[in-house]
């Protein structure tokens, strides 16, 4: 017995009993210890031979699994519901993603403009990242500058006006992600305030129109599904303001003359008419000019009609540079025009036409690299409520006018008779 609490020889059964009792107990590795801290108590009951015992050591075993099983149980049990806690609360940032995602998409669809557009990407895409720092540019009709359109957050720290190949994003065409500042490729950041960045570009058919800018103070903020978040509301950014600028595109057409860039005739009918109303309604006047070109079809006939379409075209240019801010421009048919001038008096008018009238003079127009003679005008003038108290009285009245310029020697102003 040397060693031994019971010698061996007194249960050859104890070691196979030994090998039972820490199985049971060892489901779990923190009772193993436990496990062997009763075995010299068991060895003994067991040498005494009673049959309680073996029926108390049985119990106590069942109970010992069954509480190591319930143990294990509730540990998977509560990590468990830390995963649905968890999936939950991804779930519930994806659905207000998705709603905070729809209510942009609907706000862009309601705009009529660009400019309205820039208004609601301001308002709408910051609280999509609301931890992050960012902004949203878009890129000039001369694909040379990037400006931006909105800015958030305290570690924005991107140029608000840059080059367009200064963002490595959009050289590519392609998001760019930078986990550190310090190796990041994109020129137009300041400093390396931010751990982390990511340029998406806003690509739409191929071109890209804008870019998406995100960036955060702590490192693994941008998450793949932030970075999916990224370029989805890239991609319906880009979308939206492509509509808007092909709307705008479709609409300058259908009211601007091809070759002049000026209003054409069916604007100007549409806008004399809205200026009456709102002079009738402010009581304030409204005064419109007609011009011609004086001995434009002899131009014609000696230099030929791409001349004649050029003179149109650099008078078109002049026109727009002689009015106000409020004025409108409008080829009213062959070398004819007419200019609108809301709230604008009769004297006015009557001094804008002699202003116009000796500045076209100092217009050149060249014909194979030959200077050609200036160019004059005859004008006549009209305004509401002078002169007529509708669009079709007042255009008669500016047209008579124009008539008797030209019948008492053109390159003059005449004034309609009341």
């Amino acid at each position: 017995m040397t060693g031994h609490l019971i010698p061996k020889t007194l249960y050859p059964n104890l070691p196979l009993l030994r090998s039972y009792i820490i199985g049971a107990l060892a489901l779990d590795r923190r009772y193993v210890s436990a496990a062997i801290a009763v075995l010299p108590v068991v060895e003994y009951m067991a040498f005494q031979n009673h049959w309680w015992v073996w029926l108390v050591l049985v119990i106590g075993l069942l109970w010992t699994g069954i509480f190591a099983f319930c143990l294990l149980t509730l540990e998977r049990t509560a990590h468990v519901e830390r995963l649905v806690q968890e999936r939950t609360a991804e779930l519930s940032n994806l659905n207000a993603e998705l709603n905070l995602l729809n209510e942009m998409n609907d706000l862009l669809q309601a705009c009529l403009t660009v400019e309205e557009a820039h208004k609601v990407i301001a308002q709408v895409v910051p609280p999509l990242f609301p931890y992050a720092s960012g902004g949203v540019f878009a890129i000039a009709s001369d694909r040379t500058l990037v400006a931006s359109i909105a800015a958030w957050g305290t570690a924005f720290n991107s140029q608000k006006v840059f080059a367009l190949d200064e963002c490595f994003a959009l050289r590519r065409g392609q998001m760019y992600l930078a986990e550190n500042t310090r190796c990041g490729l994109c020129q137009h950041l300041l400093s390396s305030l931010p751990v982390e960045y990511i340029c998406v570009p806003m690509m739409a058919q191929g071109e890209a129109l804008g870019l998406l800018y995100l960036s955060y103070l702590e490192k693994g903020k941008l998450t793949s599904a932030k970075q999916r978040l990224a370029v989805k509301v890239a991609a319906n950014l880009a979308l939206a303001l492509a509509n808007l600028k092909l709307r705008e595109i479709l609409q300058s057409q259908s009211v601007r003359d091809p070759l002049t860039d000026l209003f054409n005739r069916r604007y100007l009918e549409a806008t004399l008419e809205r200026e009456v109303r709102r002079g009738e309604r402010e009581q304030t006047p409204v005064g419109i000019i007609m011009l011609d070109v004086d001995r434009f079809k002899q131009v014609n006939d000696t230099f030929g009609h791409p001349t004649g379409d050029t003179l149109l075209r650099e008078l078109g240019k002049f026109l727009k540079e002689q009015i106000r801010a409020g004025d409108i421009a409008c080829r009213y048919g062959g070398e004819e025009f007419m200019l609108i001038l809301p709230a604008a008096p009769l004297e006015a008018v009557q001094q804008r036409a002699e202003q116009i009238r000796e500045a076209v003079k100092w217009l050149q127009l060249k014909h194979q690299h030959q200077l050609l003679d200036p160019i004059t005008l005859s004008l006549g003038v009209a305004a509401f409520p002078y002169h007529g108290s509708t669009t079709q009285e007042l255009i008669q009245a500016a047209d008579a006018a124009l008539y008797r310029a030209k019948n008492e020697g053109r390159d003059r102003v005449v004034t309609a008779t009341l």
